[in-house]
């Protein structure tokens, strides 16, 4: 039986998946990241192939080959990276195995827009990006967005939560609104919030970003200072998408793919204060399915596969209780 073989490589984690080629999911197992910017390059090959050995036994045991493979890797197209993957992978174990290695907003891109041929995907997690896909190809980074976290201002995790805390800070000095969003934070801290700074410091952009949810839950409550900051977040996010439309064509008709945790926990914020900034020709798209799909449709691309309405049912369907995992005997069926 031939099948698929996906990676999804972040900062903290990868995922590897093992999909049929009619779209089920067969086995799924998180290693340590594997950005190449953040881990180095040896880090990250070693992973990898951890990764791979793991899977080659769970195809031998089972007999299973594999028809097309696709690394998407955080740091994956930065420099010679791209490159240098792929020619140490191909060279060392793919030679005759359809195989293509590229950044994780390919996976985005592929998740947020699927197979529609006009799209923009806006990914928001710590950091966020913005990819642009106009009649079936997706365009270089047409740098929207993906300037980092300190430079990015598009509804991350890490916008919310430097906005939190530059709420309080405003509060505490008078030179803005009082607002819920102190003292939810001063709970969050367990100090008064000038206090814990050097924590909030220490912890980095990853500790920042874990501060969101309280700009939503104030902004629930009522919170005047938080529905602001939510607007002028979904202003920056309206302002990238509709650039990315006149990338594609004002009179052409594109899904807007929101993907990431920040938009998949807050989707009633986010179509209510979304949709009337965009154009008519927009529909908004909140996928369910995460980042690790949008490299299966790459694998499955390198096989020759069609990711067509049936091929995501059977994914979705299989994708919390993979079949090799759950005891099911779906190899069979």
């Amino acid at each position: 039986m031939e099948v698929l073989l996906a990676v999804d490589g972040g900062g903290t984690k990868t995922e590897v998946m093992l999909v049929s080629k009619t779209g089920e999911v067969l086995a799924v197992k998180k290693y340590e990241g594997t950005n190449i910017n953040s881990v180095g390059l040896t880090a990250a090959v070693e992973t990898l192939e951890k990764a791979l050995c793991d899977f080659a036994k769970i195809a031998e045991e089972n007999n299973l080959e594999f028809a097309g493979i696709h690394f998407g890797l955080a740091g994956g197209v930065n420099g010679n990276n791209q490159a240098m993957i792929y020619n140490y992978f191909k060279n060392t174990y793919f030679k005759d195995i359809p195989y293509s290695n590229a950044g994780d907003d390919l996976n985005s891109i592929n998740v947020g827009v699927k197979n529609a041929p006009n799209g923009i995907a806006v990914i928001a997690g710590t950091g966020s990006n913005v990819m642009v896909k106009k009649d079936g190809v997706v365009l270089d980074n047409p740098q929207l967005s993906g300037w980092g976290y300190l430079f990015d201002n598009g509804a991350s995790g890490f916008d919310f939560g430097r906005d939190a805390v530059i709420a309080a800070k405003n509060e505490c000095n008078k030179t803005g609104k009082p607002t819920m969003i102190t003292k939810m934070l001063e709970a969050k801290l367990g100090s008064k919030v000038f206090d814990a700074l050097g924590e909030i410091y220490a912890k980095g952009p990853r500790f920042v970003a874990s501060l969101a949810p309280i700009v939503f839950d104030a902004c629930r409550a009522g919170d005047e200072v938080a529905d602001e900051i939510i607007e002028s977040q979904v202003q920056n996010v309206a302002n990238m998408v509709n650039k990315g439309h006149e990338i594609i064509g004002t009179e052409t008709p594109a899904i807007v793919g929101l993907v990431g945790g920040i938009f998949a926990h807050e989707i009633p914020i986010f179509t209510e204060k979304l949709t009337p900034k965009l154009s008519k020709k927009l529909k908004i798209h909140f996928p369910k399915e995460s980042q690790i799909y949008g490299a299966v449709m790459e694998a499955a691309k390198n096989a020759g596969i069609s990711t067509d309405s049936e091929f995501l049912r059977n994914y979705n369907r299989t994708v919390e209780s993979p079949l090799l995992q759950s005891g099911t005997d779906g190899l069979t069926k």
